[in-house]
């Protein structure tokens, strides 16, 4: 039997030095003056900065434009089934889903009938 050892954040220490003349320290930490804080930075933090670069362009905000409607339409269906399967088993699940989005959607047909 071996033992994995998963590293899942990684902690930088800010010297006290750093923090002591900080304006916003009272909002920050209530250690003594002088002392340092232990900022936990998680593993994705540059994946979240590339994502947030990526939103600064164009064609960034146009492809999350396009996720977006693709988000909604989950939304609307994880809203209407509920946080737990309803069945055990994959396949009655997998049924009710296709159920789910059956009548999501005669619902937005209805909606867009209406409309018209």
């Amino acid at each position: 039997m071996s033992t994995v050892v998963v590293r899942l954040q990684s902690f930088r220490h800010v010297t006290g030095r750093t923090v002591t003349p900080c304006k916003l320290r009272s909002r920050c930490t209530q250690a003594a003056s002088g002392r340092g804080r232990s900022v936990t930075m998680g593993d994705d933090e540059r994946l979240q900065k590339r994502l947030r670069s990526r939103l600064q362009s164009r064609t960034g905000r146009a492809q999350l434009r396009e996720r977006v409607g693709v988000e909604h339409c989950l939304a609307h269906l994880a809203n209407r089934q509920g946080p737990k399967a309803r069945y055990r088993g994959t396949r009655r699940n997998l049924f009710d889903l296709r159920r789910i989005a059956v009548v999501q959607n005669l619902e937005v047909a209805a909606r867009y009938q209406r409309a018209a």
